[in-house]
This record gives C-alpha cells, sequence and structure tokens, in this order.
C-alpha cells in the first residue's frame, strides 16, 4: 500500500549548477515574485474560540481584526485640578476622592521605590544569573542543532553526488544506446536501399 503522504524531491542542488547561470537565477526569481503577487494576505478569521475567559483580549482582538485604531491613552483621571468655588457638592467630592487616589498612588510609588533600593540589587543579579544560564542553554542547543544540520548537509552532498555520478553513467549509456539505435536506423535504411537497387537491376 503506497503512501499518499509521500513527497519525492528531483532538486539536487549539488549537482544541478543550472542556478549557477545569472540568466537562469533572474527568470526564478521572477516566477518566485510573479507567484507572490497573486498570493492574497492573511486574514484574520471573523468567528473565533480564543480569549474566551477575558472580554478585555477578546475586545482588542475584535478591534485588530476590524482594523480600528487603538483609543488614546485617558489622562483625564490623572489630573489633578480644583472645580470652580460654584460647583456642586458632588463635585467637591468627586475631586476630593481623586486627590485622595492620587496620594494613594504616590505613596504605593513612594514605597516602590524604597523596595527597589533595599533589594533591587540582588533582584537584578538573580535575574542576571538565571538569564545567563537560560542563554547558555539556549546556545547549547543552537549549537547542538547547528552540528545536527551541517551534518545533514554533509550526508546529503555525499548521497547527491554518488547519485550525480550514477546519473553520469546511465546518461552516458543512454547516449551510447541512441547512438546504436541511430546507427542501427542508418545501416537498415542503407540496407534497404540496396535491397531496392538489387530488386530494381533484377527486374531489368
Amino acid at each position: 500500500m503506497s503512501n499518499t503522504n509521500t513527497v519525492y524531491l528531483d532538486s539536487l542542488p549539488y549537482i544541478d549548477k543550472e542556478y549557477d547561470d545569472p540568466k537562469i537565477r533572474e527568470q526564478v526569481l521572477s516566477l518566485i515574485q510573479d507567484e507572490m503577487g497573486r498570493m492574497s494576505p492573511p486574514l484574520i478569521p471573523k468567528t473565533t474560540s480564543l480569549f474566551k475567559n477575558s472580554e478585555l483580549l477578546r475586545k482588542e482582538y475584535e478591534r485588530v481584526r476590524d482594523g480600528r485604531s487603538m483609543p488614546p491613552f485617558d489622562i483625564e483621571r490623572y489630573k489633578l485640578e480644583a472645580p470652580d468655588e460654584s460647583s456642586d457638592v458632588e463635585t467637591w467630592k468627586l475631586a476630593a476622592d481623586n486627590a485622595g487616589a492620587q496620594l494613594e498612588h504616590q505613596n504605593i510609588r513612594i514605597v516602590n521605590l524604597e523596595l527597589l533600593q533595599q533589594f533591587g540589587a540582588n533582584a537584578w543579579k538573580l535575574s542576571n544569573y538565571q538569564k545567563e544560564g537560560l542563554l547558555k542553554n539556549i546556545e547549547d542547543a543552537t549549537t547542538k542543532l547547528k552540528d545536527e544540520g551541517v551534518h545533514v548537509n554533509k550526508a546529503r552532498k555525499y548521497e547527491q553526488q554518488e547519485a550525480g555520478v550514477k546519473l553520469q553513467d546511465l546518461e552516458s549509456r543512454w547516449q551510447e544506446s541512441v547512438r546504436n539505435c541511430i546507427e542501427v536506423q542508418a545501416a537498415n535504411a542503407q540496407l534497404r536501399a540496396e535491397i531496392q537497387t538489387l530488386e530494381t537491376a533484377e527486374t531489368e
């Protein structure tokens, strides 16, 4: 039973040198550009099951999907302005609540700065140490993958060169067979002509 997912490649880049020709390369690049020009841009699906549990992320996804621009940043709540003297009590109450929120925000910033001053240096050093370990793991994995890629390329080059020798041998044998067939056909044609000449001479 054959596997319908099997893909057969006839590309032999280590043997086929046609792409080294600037004209062939330009023709290939032109075909690629034409194909890319006919490709439609990726579309964000209209319906999706993403972000079911997050209304904020779902609304942001819908905004990007619909191509709407991001709303401007609201800075009104960060302003600390006293209302006019003619304002009512409710307006003054809202202003007082806003002032209290701003004061609490500044207190939290001070606390965060104090914590940063006390523990920030050690936390930064620990974070750097962890990142260096992560970087080392990534570099080791990258080196391993590069080595595997080099090994694969070497094996592929060797296989293609071996295949190239076989292809050249088969091509030479094919050319020889074609040449032999042409010679046989020419000899047959010559024999037919001689036979026809002899038959013509006998009838005369």
